[in-house]
């Protein structure tokens, strides 16, 4: 089973100012050559995270929950998952390292109810919380998520 994982109008509004600015910032520093590298070393090294931790796609394949981004896959095993469930974060979750935004949001979270997790989602609305055995847990989003959790589940309990 696989979904494509949506950006909220935020995110998409957000990463296109901010590629935006960023290009207009290099183009008009271009006399300033330090000015100008240092905009492009730092433009370069945020498409380069976001394109590999943005999620595009939710893959469930081969005893594997696979998070598909652009340049890298992001993999958990069936066989440690413990729980899956639907779960919308609130405005309260506190980034710790990632993106709130840009390029969706994905990077490492806390959030009063459920602590920390690793998030890989586009929309809050379209997002659910898988726990592993070992205690870590992942906020992730795709079109259906309802679909993705029975689906899991189904293959948890075999």
């Amino acid at each position: 089973m696989k979904s494509k994982t949506k950006l909220s109008t935020f995110s998409l509004i957000l990463t296109i100012v901010i590629i935006c600015a960023m290009i207009a910032g290099c183009w008009y520093s271009w006399p300033q050559k330090s000015i100008f590298y240092t905009l492009l070393v730092m433009l370069v090294i945020m498409l380069v995270f976001g394109l590999c931790f943005s999620p595009i796609a939710i893959k469930v394949e081969a005893g594997k929950v696979v998070i598909i981004s652009p340049l890298m896959n992001h993999s958990i095993t069936i066989s440690e998952i413990e729980s899956v469930e639907l779960f919308k974060p609130t405005m309260g979750a506190v980034r710790i390292c990632g993106s709130g935004g840009f390029m969706g949001y994905w990077g490492k979270f806390a959030e009063g109810d459920i602590g920390k997790y690793t998030a890989y989602y586009g929309k809050a609305s379209d997002c659910f919380l898988v726990r592993l055995k070992d205690g870590r847990k992942y906020l992730l989003g795709c079109e259906n998520p309802s679909e993705m959790v029975d689906y899991i589940n189904s293959l948890i309990i075999c």
